[in-house]
């Protein structure tokens, strides 16, 4: 509630940070409007500045040609001729004027004056106190030097452009996608090194949804580790109690006298604990072998026929005990792909569950199947005392079980739910109102 209330401060934020590659878009369009940007306001500025500076350069040098050339008329004190050459070494045009306007020199290309850049009219003191006014013209830069020049300051602009938006680029990389990669590398070499338990992550992205996985991960794994552990410790006390036995009769066999009844006796109970350590050894097997579906053959079976061949397997072993056992079979013409062996060890163990538990005069067992939506459900119950409210999903856990000397492992509704989860479906418990346990597995139905 905490974080919805949060992300609603700011609309749009969610539908931002729910992916990377949406991350990975903003930051391209932003890349784009701002090299837009750059690129009109610096770059365009750059090269504005560099003509303007570029014509400036050509007038200044003009200016000080006319200067040059107004000196170099006061020396020669007017004389148009020594002016010409020197116009025409320099590759310089111009005209002199007097007071009154009249021209008194002038030195012209023979084409038009395009191309030519004008400089300021210079006043010209000569001997004697007369005064003319030199004009000055200068050649243009070439269009082919000018465009030279222009590509030179372009190139070296536009490598610095280049340069800016790689480092914002790297920079935004590094930021959205290379920085919470390494930061998930070293939670995943500190899990693996320290057993630090990763964090899991408020993004929202892939990179969040991967370190939330393996956060998940780390926590499945630690639960498999002490669900190990509980293992190898009740593998240990369910074998080492009857063995124990075992040893200490077999020790009284070969240290004392007995009379042959004692012999027997102790024979006797040498053998029950030997079966003892077998069925735990051979329930230990069914909880491995169960569970994989990939291993076990499935064929496509039909509810009738399911219910028949678990009705046939059980029924005169139950009647022979006492035990009143009813098929209901209310769907005949559903389909389920099983595994029969899987099946009929899934029935057996609920029928050994109410046989330790049920702890009734009378046992009656009941078995109904029935389609519930696409699913078919296979409804077992009995008329025992129940489990508490509080260990109903506590049953299904490996190795539980409400028997303080464990005389059993606990391991017959674990494999029950692995069998159900191996063929697509699930499983769950619930007390009867009337008395009793019901135990609910439901199967995907074949759609015919």
């Amino acid at each position: 509630m905490e974080q919805k209330t949060k992300r609603g401060r700011f609309p749009g934020v969610g539908w931002l940070s729910a992916h990377l590659s949406r991350k990975m878009l903003l930051a391209l369009v932003a890349l784009a409007v701002l090299s837009w940007a750059v690129m009109c306001g610096c770059f365009l500025a750059y090269l504005g500045r560099y003509a303007g500076n570029t014509y400036y350069q050509v007038l200044s040098g003009a200016q000080e040609d006319a200067r040059q050339a107004a000196t170099f008329l006061e020396g020669c004190d007017g004389d148009f001729r020594a002016l010409e050459r020197y116009l025409s070494e320099r590759d310089l045009y111009g005209m002199v004027r007097g007071s009154g306007e009249e021209l008194l020199y002038a030195r012209m290309p023979e084409e038009s004056q395009a191309g030519l850049v004008a400089a300021s009219a210079v006043q010209v003191e000569l001997t004697g106190g007369r005064r003319v006014e030199l004009l000055l013209w200068v050649r243009a830069m070439q269009r082919n030097e000018l465009s030279r020049s222009l590509q030179r300051e372009a190139l070296i602009g536009l490598a610095a452009f280049n340069v800016c938006v790689f480092l914002v680029v790297a920079v935004i990389m590094y930021l959205v996608l290379v920085a919470p990669i390494v930061r998930l590398r070293k939670t995943m070499r500190c899990y693996s090194e320290k057993g630090e338990r990763p964090e899991r992550s408020e993004r929202q992205d892939e990179v969040g949804k991967l370190q939330n996985a393996f956060a998940d991960l780390a926590g499945v794994l630690e639960c498999k580790e002490k669900a190990e552990h509980q293992l190898i410790a009740s593998i240990s006390h369910d074998i080492k109690t009857p063995l124990t036995s075992v040893l200490g009769y077999s020790e009284r066999l070969h240290s004392a006298d007995l009379p042959p009844e004692k012999q027997r006796q102790y024979l006797d109970r040498v053998y029950e604990k030997a079966l003892r350590i077998k069925s735990v050894v051979d329930e230990f097997d069914d909880y491995l072998d169960v569970g994989l579906r990939d291993t076990a053959p499935m064929r496509l079976m039909t509810a009738e026929e399911l219910c028949r061949r678990l009705r046939e397997e059980y029924e005169d072993e139950l009647s022979d005990a006492g035990v009143t056992f009813q098929v209901d079979c209310q769907c005949p013409q559903e389909q389920v792909i099983c595994n029969w062996e899987h099946m009929r060890r899934f029935l057996g163990n609920l029928i050994g569950n109410s046989f330790q538990h049920a702890e009734t005069g009378h046992l009656e067992l009941r078995l109904q199947c029935r389609k519930e939506e696409e699913e078919l459900v296979l409804r077992f119950q009995d008329n025992g005392r129940g489990v508490a409210p509080a260990l109903l999903q506590q049953i299904f856990e490996p190795l539980y079980t409400s028997d303080p000397g464990r005389k059993v492992s606990g391991l017959g509704l674990s494999i029950c739910k692995s069998i159900i989860r191996a063929h697509g479906g699930s499983i769950s418990a619930e007390n009867v109102p009337a008395g009793g346990l019901l135990i609910r597995a439901s199967l995907p139905c074949v759609k015919v």
